[in-house]
């Protein structure tokens, strides 16, 4: 208790100037009627949609730009429905050809890059879909997104190849019919080509703003999207206005039956606020001055008892807890271009063996699901039948397989030392520096030396380029609701993009390229389980866990539904702002025995 106690009075007192700025930010001036406010623990790297690698960079880009498809925000499973489209696009019988017809009534938000041009130039055509998707493919740009439509569309490698590409003169597999009819001519048979088209990545562009712009482009973003960008600075906030040329759209299952009339987005205003620490979130959201917030593990304990229920002080002030799964997996990669780590199979499997998940569990107040494969629950092709034979963690079985690999004790015959990896992480928190510690120490017990490395996010992405991480700890999170988007996390074509380990297996790829064209149907689904044990077999990855996402939100706002595919989900959230100054008005500060009680 005295800890606890110590380091909430601490991030009080850290929290006290971040409640005074945005305090100051919410009374200065004149607020639009319906103001959301959030935080997130993670800096927006770029606005650009080609560049958006990190997930908080492609939430951003979502609210901004707008896609050919997205998600349906109230169906469940998961479907896919028109958003930039007249119509859910037509595939051929081969379904290696698609067709689209754009709605009429899109434009561009209006922006100084279109300042004494027609009207017209702020309109929406084929044209543009095609430019977004040659702009990606451009290998000037470097784009790290390009896997997206790596082989997929004919003529684009052969584009991306090029020293000067030519934009005008297009690609064999776009054809323009029309301003408004297109078609997309595939290499090959491929059912999820069309989730492709839902990834904010894949947004529609502006050529005039992205040429006025530069490099630029990635802090002034000119999309068609709920929202403009209105504001940025750096590690303080960003802030989007509704946008009064995005194309109408409704919300019917919105739970104020007035708005589900009212042309989305529903708000006017998002502020979204840079808050490293959780526990200053956490504490800004109990005052009040943020709508909802996720929960870390240390917070889980203040607020809920195993996870479940939540605190009598916080269910009095009509807080709600939503516990939801992720559709993420977290692992522990190994770096095949390494002498050791990618030539010795038993290394991996010793190392995989010794890794304790289940401390890796507790140590997030169980808000992970362990993983033996990479395909997390709900999917086809998970297989809840399937344990891993390496993720067993058995320190003394890890200490047989380490001397099969030619290391007794942990001792590298070559130098008479012990084996000594480093272990790269993409934070610098407490967390991390607590995940790194429980990694040396589970290695430690096999005779294995680690030096745990925290990071930033960009240093960690920038060794990784390079090649100079050994053992690294990261996650994947899904791009669309098929199991084969985990899958490709291991395809050899991959390596550079996505696949982060570099692993290579002339087996698996054939099984995957197998995989590609057939529609969803139980025999893909067999072949997804076959390839998940084969994985397994051939350790990559030490498969850590699948996240349990654990959000707060106060009782004035509305339509928050927890989605796994809708990345930005603030054109369909509300709030009640009488209800908001209503219940502000009766928060009173909270003891520390208050925000302890179960």
């Amino acid at each position: 208790m005295g800890s606890r106690t110590t380091s909430i009075g601490r991030a009080l007192r850290l929290t006290a100037a971040a409640l005074f700025l945005l305090c100051s930010a919410a009374a200065g001036g004149e607020t639009p009627l319906r103001t959301l406010y959030s935080s997130g623990g993670s800096r927006v790297k770029t606005l650009d949609p080609a560049q958006a690698d990190d997930l908080s960079s492609r939430n951003m880009v979502a609210g901004i730009y707008d896609t050919l498809l997205e998600y349906d925000y109230a169906a469940r499973p998961y479907k896919l429905v028109p958003s930039m489209l007249a119509g859910m696009p037509k595939a051929n019988a081969a379904l290696d050809v698609y067709s689209f017809r754009l709605r009429d009534d899109l434009r561009f938000a209006a922006d100084r890059c279109f300042d004494g041009l027609p009207e017209e130039v702020r309109r929406i055509t084929a044209r543009d879909v095609l430019y977004s998707i040659l702009r990606i493919a451009d290998r000037r740009n470097h784009s790290p997104v390009y896997w997206l439509f790596r082989g997929k569309i004919r003529g684009l490698d052969a584009f991306h190849e090029a020293d000067a590409p030519d934009y005008d003169a297009g690609i064999e597999g776009f054809r323009i019919l029309d301003d408004l009819n297109f078609e997309i001519h595939l290499t090959k048979p491929d059912p999820r080509f069309l989730y492709m088209l839902a990834i904010p990545n894949a947004a529609v562009v502006s050529r005039r703003a992205a040429e006025f712009y530069g490099e630029s482009l990635a802090r002034h973003p000119v999309g068609s999207g709920p929202f403009v960008l209105t504001s940025w600075i750096n590690d303080y906030k960003l802030q989007l206005d509704r946008n009064p040329d995005y194309r109408v759209q409704y919300y019917p299952e919105a739970e104020n039956p007035a708005d589900r009339s009212r042309p989305l987005p529903l708000a006017d205003r998002v502020v979204f606020y840079l808050v490293k620490q959780p526990m200053s979130s956490y504490l800004l959201f109990l005052q009040g001055r943020l709508d909802l917030n996720a929960l870390d593990k240390d917070n889980l304990d203040l607020v809920a008892g195993g996870g479940k229920t939540l605190s009598p002080a916080l269910a009095a002030r009509g807080i709600r807890l939503l516990r939801t799964p992720e559709f993420e997996v977290r692992y522990v990669g190994f770096n095949f271009s390494d002498p050791l780590l990618g030539k010795n199979l038993e290394l991996r499997r010793a190392i995989s063996l010794a890794y304790n998940v289940q401390r890796r569990v507790e140590h997030t107040n169980y808000q992970l699901i362990p993983a033996q494969g990479p395909i997390p629950p709900g999917v086809a092709g998970f297989d809840e039948a399937f344990r891993n034979p390496w993720c067993a963690d058995d320190p003394e079985l890890a200490k047989l397989h380490l001397e099969k690999a030619g290391f007794k004790d942990g001792i590298d015959p070559a130098t008479g030392k012990p084996l000594r990896f480093s272990f790269d992480q993409t934070g610098n928190s407490s967390a991390y520096r607590q995940l790194g510690e429980l990694t040396a120490a589970d290695l430690g017990a096999i005779g294995i030396e680690v030096e745990p490395v925290l990071n930033n996010n960009p240093r960690f992405y920038e060794k990784l380029r390079q090649g100079k991480l050994q053992l690294f700890r990261l996650s994947w999170v899904g791009d669309y609701p098929d199991a084969e988007n985990f899958l490709q996390l291991f395809y050899s074509k991959n390596i550079g993009g996505c696949n982060r380990v570099g692993f290579s297996d002339p087996e698996f790829d054939r099984m995957f390229e197998e995989i590609l064209p057939m529609p969803d149907s139980p025999e893909r689904t067999r072949r997804y389980k076959q390839m998940v044990r084969y994985l397994a077999d051939r350790v990559p990855w030490v498969f850590e866990g699948f996240p349990i996402a654990y959000q707060l939100n106060h009782a004035w706002l509305e339509n928050y539904h927890p989605h796994d595919f809708v990345f930005f989900k603030w054109k369909y959230l509300s709030v009640d702002p009488a209800k908001r100054d209503r219940l502000r008005s009766t928060f009173k500060p909270l003891s520390f025995a208050e925000l302890n009680m179960q």
